[in-house]
């Protein structure tokens, strides 16, 4: 009886174990880097795991370039270009694994911008720069 016991025992422990990080355990929201410089104008991100949103706002002027680039590996992105109450520069649902993008945004009007990104389980490389 006592053979049976141990052993059972040991793998009930083992499974809530398990189970606690399976279930129970805080899910990652951000891993990587985030760099945000001012002169010129430069948002990027370099994440191993984002399962989050997130959003910088930029500075620009009538006809600036914003240079976009991103390369998804994994997950899937959400990208939202804006300047509040306008229609938005630029917008992208639903990018994922695989997806590239190398490509200029000229800007139309003068005023702060917003790069919004809603990022599920992804994991890749975005970088929004003025080109002045």
């Amino acid at each position: 009886m006592k053979r049976i016991l141990l052993p059972a025992a040991v793998m009930i422990a083992v499974l809530i174990v398990a189970g606690w990080q399976l279930f129970f355990r805080p899910a990652v929201t951000f891993d990587g880097d985030r760099i945000r410089n001012t002169d010129p104008e430069r948002f990027t991100l370099r994440f191993d795991m984002m399962n989050a949103d997130d959003s910088e706002t930029m500075t620009l002027r009538e006809g600036d370039t914003l240079h976009v680039t991103w390369q998804i590996e994994d997950g899937s992105v959400d990208v939202l270009v804006s300047l509040a109450g306008e229609t938005p520069l630029y917008q992208a649902n639903g990018r994922g694994k695989g997806d590239t993008a190398d490509f200029r945004l000229t800007v139309r009007e003068s005023g702060d911008y917003t790069i919004s990104i809603s990022a599920r389980k992804a994991k890749g490389r975005m970088s929004f720069e003025q080109e002045k």
